[in-house]
């Protein structure tokens, strides 16, 4: 395999090593999931293995699903609509629903198996680690979080996070994490229970293998008789009202313009009310709804791919080399030009700050000083970090202190 190792131990403890060559981050690509499939049927056919471990060769677990190569699909399952839609529109949900499938035999492979999630795990990555029976997170990794940030590009959950995730936190507690695209670190994965324990990162694999080791019987609760959702479903006294007022936020905060925020409540509800193959399906039917949407392409073009190209440079010609912004001029003091000036000296650049008079100037600043007492306040920084900020923005009504900016 060229994305993941299998070594197994001498007490049949199989470990997957996830480290893409060629890759700063683990990402989900066909040939990814191709390869996930081959290593779930090795450990469940192979009566030498008792148990799996899957950890990251890298700093990070997993970043997702490879965003590229999913806009790239776009254009070809347009192409084969035009000449046959319904065919074309199976062929995309076969393609979805693949990753579906490798993680549905993954926790039903009949054998414990357990995430060592080392770093970040995101997308994909998350609903990875939830497929697995047991999850056990680094303790001295700052850069770990656990989240599905795919509503930020027009997206949502596609491998059982829609339904995985309500399954063991309940319908109140995962819609924070399913609607707001939120991210939480070890600690409090493990407050909500998402995850086993949280170890030191040189005692991760081993804590996971104890585990697999102790729990050879392992399933998941859903998978087992008499599941019921943590604190109720869709039609409990907790449920029910969970969803009145999700859907009023959802169309408080979109206006109707997102539909992923909405698909993913309509995952959500309909799932609960199905057994988990079914619910799947539903969760796979509404990510192709979302891929086929207009509003999906562009966010993913314009949030991710683009901006991509734009933070290597993609579109810069030749003959202009990169340069250093260190200094700008912000013209107007007003809400917008103060926050523009607020984030730029928060960054480290300096910043003039010009209106038509000292006063309305002032007051820009005055916006910087407001937003930096309350982070004060919150021990989100110190007044010493707080008057740093403020000393790199000049409050002014002269142009010529204009004279020696990079950037206007």
């Amino acid at each position: 395999m060229k994305h993941f190792t299998l070594d197994t131990d001498k007490d049949g403890i199989a470990l997957i090593t996830f480290d893409s060559p060629e890759r700063s981050m683990n990402v989900l690509s066909q040939d990814v999931i191709t390869e996930i499939g081959e290593w779930v049927t090795k450990i469940t056919e192979d009566d030498a293995i008792k148990g799996a471990v899957i950890t990251s060769g890298k700093s990070a677990f997993c970043a997702g699903a490879n965003l590229e190569e999913l806009g790239g699909q776009f254009s070809e399952v347009f192409a084969a609509i035009e000449k046959d839609e319904q065919k074309a529109k199976k062929q995309l949900f076969d393609m979805v629903f693949r990753l579906n499938t490798v993680f549905r035999a993954l926790e039903v492979c009949g054998k414990p198996v357990a995430a060592a999630v080392n770093g970040l795990a995101l997308g994909g990555g998350f609903e990875l680690a939830l497929a697995c029976h047991a999850r056990f997170a680094a303790s001295d990794n700052p850069k770990l979080r656990l989240g599905f940030p795919e509503v930020m590009v027009g997206l949502l959950p596609g491998a059982g996070g829609t339904q995985r995730l309500p399954r063991m936190l309940g319908l109140m507690n995962s819609a924070p994490l399913l609607l707001q695209a939120k991210k939480i670190k070890a600690k409090e994965a493990l407050s909500m229970g998402l995850v086993n324990a949280v170890v030191p990162g040189d005692e991760l694999v081993a804590a996971a293998k104890a585990w697999v080791l102790e729990n050879p019987k392992a399933k998941q609760p859903w998978d087992q008789d008499r599941f019921k959702f943590p604190g109720g479903g869709p039609w409990s006294a907790q449920g029910f009202p969970m969803f009145a007022g999700s859907s009023a936020m959802v169309r408080k905060e979109s206006y109707g313009n997102y539909p992923a925020m909405s698909n993913i409540l309509r995952c959500v509800y309909e799932g609960a009310q199905l057994p988990m193959d079914a619910a799947l399906r539903v969760e796979t039917r509404y990510f192709c709804q979302l891929l086929l949407s207009p509003k999906t392409q562009n966010m993913i073009r314009s949030l991710f791919i683009s901006k991509q190209a734009i933070d290597k440079g993609g579109a810069r010609p030749a003959s202009q080399k990169p340069g250093a912004i260190n200094k700008i001029g912000v013209i107007g003091a007003g809400f917008m030009g103060a926050g523009v000036a607020y984030v730029s000296a928060m960054a480290g650049i300096e910043v003039v700050l010009i209106d038509r008079d000292q006063d309305s100037a002032d007051k820009g600043k005055a916006f910087s000083e407001t937003e930096q007492a309350k982070r004060v306040k919150r021990k989100k920084t110190t007044q010493e970090k707080m008057d740093a900020v403020l000393a790199r923005i000049i409050p002014t009504t002269d142009y010529n202190l204009l004279k020696d900016v990079d950037l206007i």
